[in-house]
């Protein structure tokens, strides 16, 4: 099973960018030394998704920075992309394992103990939990988890985990005390007018904590 040797997943979400492209807006990320990014642009048709993660996957891989791809196996074996991400109700991840080879990365977004128990026996490399904190881009997915329901996932889980929902600089130690393996954002860099600058922030908290 391909190994999770990074801390830091940046989430990408289009219309939280400031002044760049997404595109523009990744590159300055990976450039101030950003390990990872999942491209989650659900709302895109096909081709236009294909462009785009051809477009960041020529910024990522120069560098080797795993680009994983949301749901989409058949345009991450398209593309050779390391890995794909899956929600917690896409395609199950015995079948996505069996397409993907196991050499590929594959992460699952769980919200609950019970989903996250599920991605460690059928064989995930990763979840993604939250909400931990508020964030209007997570509220479709219920009340925020909090840091006592983290540490009980951390807990319960054998493979990484890293909290999404409302992740600030401030918060990464919190989340890392929890059990956090590491942290996933989107806003938090996106959001910013200085991505770069952001990431890097983003990072030393992580190396610190």
């Amino acid at each position: 099973m391909p190994s999770v040797d990074f801390r830091l997943l940046l989430v990408t979400d289009r219309s939280q960018v400031c002044d760049e492209s997404l595109s523009a807006a990744v590159r300055l990320a990976v450039e101030a030394g950003l390990p990872a990014v999942q491209l989650r642009e659900r709302d895109l048709p096909t081709g236009d998704l294909l462009a785009l993660a051809r477009t960041i996957h020529d910024i990522t891989k120069p560098r080797d920075v795993p680009l994983l791809i949301n749901d989409r196996v058949d345009l991450a074996l398209a593309l050779d992309l390391d890995g794909v991400h899956l929600r917690a109700n896409s395609l199950p991840v015995s079948v996505a394992r069996r397409l993907l080879g196991d050499h590929r990365l594959l992460g699952v977004s769980t919200h609950s103990l019970d989903e996250v128990r599920r991605a460690n026996g059928d064989g995930a490399d990763y979840v993604i939990v939250g909400p931990v904190f508020d964030t209007p881009s997570k509220r479709a997915f219920g009340m925020p988890l909090g840091l006592e329901r983290l540490a009980e996932v951390c807990r319960s889980s054998s493979i990484p985990v890293f909290a999404i929902g409302g992740i600030t600089r401030e918060r990464i130690a919190e989340v890392r005390h929890a059990g956090a393996y590491g942290a996933a954002m989107i806003g938090a860099i996106l959001g910013r007018l200085d991505v770069g600058t952001a990431a890097a922030e983003m990072l030393e908290a992580l190396r610190s904590s």
